[in-house]
């Protein structure tokens, strides 16, 4: 019994490394279990006795990459000081990428494939045990960066979270694209600079925000020329006569030639100024410019 379960063990562990190997080539999407179960030389039936399905051999890579990365993030964000800053939160929070390395057991280009593409597949609704344990850690990170930058909204804080989010697991995936000899610890000094630099300058985004809000409500209400006062009177009046008459075809016939000659035309007096004046009014009312 023992030795079977000793066998059974190893065929489970084939299977994971084979998955990870084939996802740090190919993406989460792409992999077969017949591609598994080939690389791993395992029988097709063995993914469905050990994970269930495909799907669940997946999500069991997901938990054995991202269970201790989560884990490592929340003691390390836990354990800052109240005094800290922005670059000491990232560094907290993007350090266990480099302290699991070790301990990983795969090709550092693999393991940072690996680990980019999980960090990715975490928005997928496939998973959402996984995707759970990351938003724990996220709201934490979040709650941190408040802290440290009362002047920018929550919600300016998540997009540019977002933002450094995809930039690290894209240096993560394709980082060797741009380094000859990849290293994560580069990648990652390289991330921390930029992430931080992402968030400065908050004094200056506050001002703006400001000045928007500050423009926004203080519209300026401009009072109305002479002749643009008449110009609004004889368009009112046409469309009450339109109203009263039911001349439609008339008063649109005519009413070009009414309002070409507003310079001439006096105040519109008789049954179509029907409107009365509001309170404070001067008769000819205001128009505001937008």
């Amino acid at each position: 019994m023992t030795e079977l379960r000793a066998k059974g063990d190893v065929t489970k562990g084939r299977l994971l490394e084979a998955t990870e190997n084939l996802i740090a080539e190919k993406g989460f999407d792409a992999v077969s279990v017949r591609d598994i179960t080939g690389l791993a030389k395992a029988n097709v039936a063995a993914v469905n006795y050990h994970f269930g399905s495909r799907e669940g051999l997946l999500a069991a890579v997901l938990e054995h990459r991202m269970k201790p990365l989560a884990e490592e993030r929340i003691t390390n964000l836990a354990s800052l000081g109240e005094d800290h800053g922005v670059r000491e939160l990232f560094q907290a929070w993007v350090s266990p990428l480099v302290s699991l390395l070790v301990v990983s057991g795969l090709p550092e280009l693999a393991y940072c494939r690996v680990m980019g593409r999980c960090m990715e597949m975490l928005a997928s609704p496939a998973f959402p045990d996984a995707a759970k344990a990351s938003r724990a850690v996220d709201e934490k990170l979040l709650e941190s960066l408040e802290k440290c930058i009362p002047l920018m909204s929550r919600q300016e804080i998540e997009w540019r979270l977002h933002f450094v989010t995809g930039a690290l697991i894209h240096a993560l995936v394709h980082g060797a694209s741009i380094q000859d000899h990849y290293r994560l610890t580069v990648a990652v000094e390289q991330w921390v600079d930029a992430a931080t630099m992402s968030f400065q300058g908050t004094d200056i985004l506050y001002e703006r925000n400001e000045a928007v809000k500050k423009g926004n409500a203080n519209r300026r209400k401009v009072r109305a020329t002479p002749q643009m006062r008449q110009v609004a009177e004889v368009v009112s009046s046409v469309m009450e006569a339109d109203e009263v008459n039911g001349e439609t075809a008339d008063v649109a016939e005519n009413a070009p030639s009414v309002v070409g000659e507003y310079q001439n035309a006096g105040p519109v007096e008789g049954k179509n100024q029907k409107h009365k004046k509001s309170k404070g009014d001067d008769g000819h009312g205001e128009l505001f410019l937008f």
